[in-house]
């Protein structure tokens, strides 16, 4: 997979949603809103589906992608959304954690003292692992999708973006869950 050319597609699919959010909303240029609108969508769905094919192996392109796709967003958001920034700014600031988690499995010794070091309590656990920044940026993704999924009126064609996405993000913590099961010998 070309990370740096599926990275360009993302963040030029999402150039062309909001483009074409701005022009259906102008008059004179709804044709132009809807061809940049539903190409945006095509070109972001097709690759979150080519980053879900290879998330086993490649945990990392699939939070690239996601953080990607969410400043994209927040840098075309507009100034007075202040809840739609907030929840974008929040995204990303879990996925720099899931990030740092990420790479702290990369050290098994170290991610094994982690684990003897976090609380085995149920509420700091995810299925019996440490319930880390990784965890919680899932879980908060996720519970994000799944609000705007909610949201009426939304085409369906975003709303299939949305399901691959929130998809992808469930393949990742599972992917993820097994390498921390790998690393402390958990099951």
């Amino acid at each position: 997979m070309d990370r740096a050319g599926l990275l360009v597609r993302i963040a030029n699919s999402v150039s062309l949603i909001n483009n074409g959010r701005k022009w259906l909303d102008t008059e004179g240029h709804e044709a132009e809103g809807r061809i940049s609108y539903r190409k945006g969508l095509a070109i972001a769905l097709e690759a979150f589906r080519e980053v879900g094919c290879h998330i086993d192996e490649d945990i990392d392109t699939a939070l690239v992608a996601e953080y990607t796709f969410l400043s994209q967003e927040l840098e075309s958001c507009a100034a007075k959304d202040k809840i739609a920034r907030a929840s974008l700014s929040t995204a990303i600031e879990d996925v720099d954690g899931a990030f740092l988690a990420l790479k702290v499995t990369n050290d098994e010794a170290g991610y094994r003292c982690v684990d003897q070091a976090l609380s085995h309590h149920a509420q700091f656990r995810y299925k019996n692992m440490p319930k880390d920044a990784f965890h919680v940026a899932c879980q908060g993704h996720k519970t994000r999708i799944l609000n705007i999924l909610k949201s009426p009126g939304i085409n369906l064609a975003e709303k299939e973006l949305l399901e691959c996405r929130c998809a992808n993000v469930v393949t990742a913590q599972g992917a993820y869950l097994r390498k921390q099961q790998k690393i402390t010998g958990g099951a």
